[in-house]
């Protein structure tokens, strides 16, 4: 069993180092083979001090978060190994560009340029615009945590998206790619103090809105004909939940995008995904979407994001979640789709996401017909 000091000193040496030989040492002479078996040797030797499973009680959410850190790192070594910029500062860089009204974050794949202003507050993150200099300047979202307690939930993000991203063609994964936001790093920026901050910098999607949106927009509900495609798509994020073999674990109006004109989904949120056991954080402010098994402390499935989804639902066209009730205006055959969802006992919920999307689909072009509806949002 490692003890506390050992984890803290690795964990001190991960967050403070300014290069990859910080961590693992020089590079041995030779080709890429050789470095990377030396990257991951000198991690076997590390992650023998800090994996959780080896950690005493009181120490394993700090060894849980530096073995997380060491196993980004240890990617990242080899990545540079392959790139030739093993040497190059592991720490990006953030500039103080106050007078232009921007920030930099600097990295060896290149200089993202970011404007001043918040562009949205996420529960553990804020995010900004900007761009990756260059011949494009190919536009960006940086989301960085709000402190440094709270770099694990985005390291956790990272960590999921990279699934993704290291998804072929072929595979069942990479056909939700389009539809997840595009990671392009995970970097540690520079705080006061030693402090730093995880920022994990996506491509920005310009047009989309939040379900959040829609709803401030309709505070009495989205037609329901209207709402329809919305609904499907938040659905469909119950079926990328099961494709990552994670529970969302917070699919609320903040975390479903969609673009009004093309109806293109942006599924987001992914920090609170979880594998298995239970959900520990609750957005206040959706308190009403969480399921009773949430609440009671139990563990969480996939028809926990089920669950969720409908209560969405409901909230967009109007309705009351806690009173499980629909405006008139809804379709009785509709209605009951829907209403399924929210039921308080798991087992009396749909089971698979992907029929439930099935059937809603089927009863509403069944309804209205398949007729495309773009969204028109107010100006404010």
């Amino acid at each position: 069993m490692s003890d506390t000091h050992a984890i803290r000193e690795v964990a001190k040496r991960l967050t403070s180092a300014t290069s990859f030989a910080a961590i693992f040492g020089p590079l041995p002479k030779g080709d890429k083979k050789s470095g990377r078996a030396h990257i991951r040797k000198q991690f076997s030797y590390l992650a023998a001090v800090v994996h959780p499973d080896h950690a005493p009680e009181p120490s394993k959410t700090e060894a849980s978060d530096a073995f997380r850190l060491l196993n980004e790192l240890r990617h990242a070594a080899e990545r540079a190994i392959e790139n030739n910029i093993y040497d190059a500062p592991l720490t990006p860089k953030k500039a103080d560009a106050a007078d232009s009204g921007t920030s930099e974050i600097v990295t060896p794949a290149g200089t993202y340029r970011l404007r001043a202003e918040i562009f949205r507050e996420g529960d553990f993150s804020v995010l900004y615009r900007g761009i990756l200099t260059g011949a494009k300047n190919i536009g960006v979202l940086a989301k960085v945590a709000r402190d440094p307690t709270q770099n694990s939930w985005l390291e956790k993000e990272a960590v999921l998206l990279r699934r993704i991203a290291d998804a072929k063609a072929r595979t069942p994964l990479f056909s939700i790619s389009p539809f997840l936001p595009a990671l392009l790093e995970s970097v540690l920026v520079p705080g006061e103090k030693g402090t730093r901050y995880r920022a994990n910098i996506y491509r920005f999607v310009p047009g989309m809105v939040s379900v959040a949106d829609i709803i401030a927009a309709y505070p009495k509900g989205l037609d329901a004909p209207q709402a329809a495609w919305v609904g499907r798509r938040i659905l469909a994020q119950t079926i990328a939940a099961s494709m990552l073999s994670v529970v969302h674990g917070a699919i609320t109006p903040d975390h479903v995008l969609v673009n009004p004109q093309t109806h293109e989904p942006l599924h987001i949120g992914w920090p609170h995904a979880l594998e298995r056991g239970r959900i520990t954080h609750i957005v206040d402010r959706w308190k009403d979407i969480y399921p009773p098994e949430v609440f009671d402390k139990k563990s969480v499935d996939h028809r926990t994001d089920i669950f969720m989804a409908g209560a969405t639902i409901v909230r967009l066209l109007g309705g009351n979640v806690e009173r499980r009730s629909l405006p008139a205006s809804v379709p009785t055959e509709v209605a009951q789709v829907i209403l399924r969802a929210l039921e308080k006992s798991p087992a009396r919920r749909p089971q698979d996401g992907k029929l439930l999307l099935d059937e809603f689909t089927r009863v509403v072009r069944g309804t209205w017909g398949e007729v495309y509806r773009p969204l028109t949002m107010p100006v404010r």
